[in-house]
């Protein structure tokens, strides 16, 4: 009629599945998953390229550790969000822990190193009280905070917020001693704007409901309490770094002593907290197979990430590490259709610089090269000062 309703073209297009606008949001989500896959797969790149003086073991475990942190976050998310709604955290990373120390301890038995599995293998109980039982208390709470956290916020900004965990733990190691050139401040520094500009990008303009609060609050008490074990662990790899005393230690030695108390730890939350009979009852098949997944990454992570401390330092780790925020990012938009905003990509070039820059510091540290000025020395005397 002439003066009826307006109709409204594109709406009558969209409701009759019109070709045409089939075509523009399958091209639309064919252009987000290449966008996708190409940025994960640049960070990836990007990795290689920073640490490349670095040995190509060193390479591919960071890498793997990245990609085991993005898993093992996707994983834990989709089990508590519905359909599943397998909403047992806690419980969840007691099985986590459960199959870290099965590995460990697996591995000392196969070595013939049992005893490194004992508290007096640190070197004295005074050292094991300092360092492995804080680690223990933080490690497992650390865990249990992010997940539960994922209950009430999505993947997306917990990632986001653990974004700010390098900052801490570059404070907290240089208050403990370890020395930080100022150009790897300066790299930190670069790698926390990144993470303000993913911040914004995320959550620029948009209504955060109140609720939300509570996730935010595990999620932060997660990030700090990550900082902590992340050093102290650090004090056990490298000791001579802080100018502690203590003999070094390896990544597995190391996993083999916490793992028996942060598996105590963690049971004791749990069984306080949640109910096993309860996760009995919503236990299907499909929920113990993402289970073991979830039980299989996070073995990887917790191994690859001490060796990656190892290698590169708390610090250093660290700002690797929040690179598994923007492949959060666009593994969401290549498997659950989200869009990747460009202020996500913007964000992502800031923390690839940080991290090149803290990576140059601590190489220019390491070599005894000026850190201001290109050397004028020669190869011989390089190595002679090494």
């Amino acid at each position: 009629p002439e003066h009826g309703p307006v109709a409204q073209p594109g709406a009558a297009l969209r409701a009759a599945g019109h070709p045409t606008l089939r075509a523009g949001a399958a091209m639309e989500g064919y252009t987000d998953k290449v966008l996708g896959v190409s940025t994960a797969g640049a960070i990836f790149v990007a990795i290689f390229v920073i640490l490349r003086d670095r040995r190509v073991q060193v390479r591919l475990a960071t890498c793997f550790f990245v990609l085991s942190l993005v898993s093992t976050q996707l994983l834990m998310k989709g089990l508590m969000d519905p359909p599943h709604s397998f909403r047992f955290p806690a419980l969840i990373t007691a099985a986590h822990f459960l199959t870290v120390c099965g590995c460990c301890i697996t591995y000392m038995a196969v070595n013939g190193d049992l005893d490194k599995c004992l508290p007096g293998s640190v070197g004295s109980l005074r050292r094991y009280a300092v360092f492995v039982l804080p680690i223990a208390v933080s490690l497992p709470l650390s865990a249990i905070f992010n997940n539960q956290g994922l209950m009430y916020i999505g993947a997306g900004l917990n990632g986001i917020i653990a974004t700010f965990a390098p900052i801490s733990t570059a404070v907290l190691s240089h208050v403990l001693g370890r020395r930080i050139p100022p150009v790897g401040w300066a790299g930190v520094g670069v790698a926390c704007v990144g993470a303000l500009v993913i911040v914004y990008g995320e959550l620029g303009g948009r209504q955060v409901s109140h609720t939300v609060g509570f996730g935010v609050a595990l999620s932060v008490t997660a990030v700090l309490l990550r900082s902590v074990k992340v050093v102290l662990q650090d004090q056990l790899l490298d000791p001579s770094a802080y100018a502690t005393s203590g003999a070094s230690m390896g990544p597995m030695h190391v996993w083999a002593l916490q793992g028996p108390p942060c598996l105590l730890i963690s049971l004791t939350y749990a069984l306080f907290t949640e109910k096993v009979q309860d996760a009995a009852a919503q236990m299907t098949w499909h929920v113990a197979r993402t289970v073991l997944m979830t039980c299989f990454f996070a073995t990887s992570l917790n191994v690859l990430g001490m060796h990656v401390i190892k290698e590169l330092g708390a610090s250093s780790m660290q700002i690797v590490g929040k690179l598994n925020t923007i492949v959060i990012v666009t593994f969401s938009a290549v498997f659950f259709g989200e869009h990747l905003e460009p202020m996500v990509l913007f964000g992502t070039g800031f923390i690839i610089c940080g991290i090149a820059i803290f990576e140059e510091a601590s190489r220019k540290r390491y070599m005894g090269l000026p850190m201001t000025a290109p050397s004028q020395k020669s190869p011989k005397m390089q190595s002679a000062a090494v």
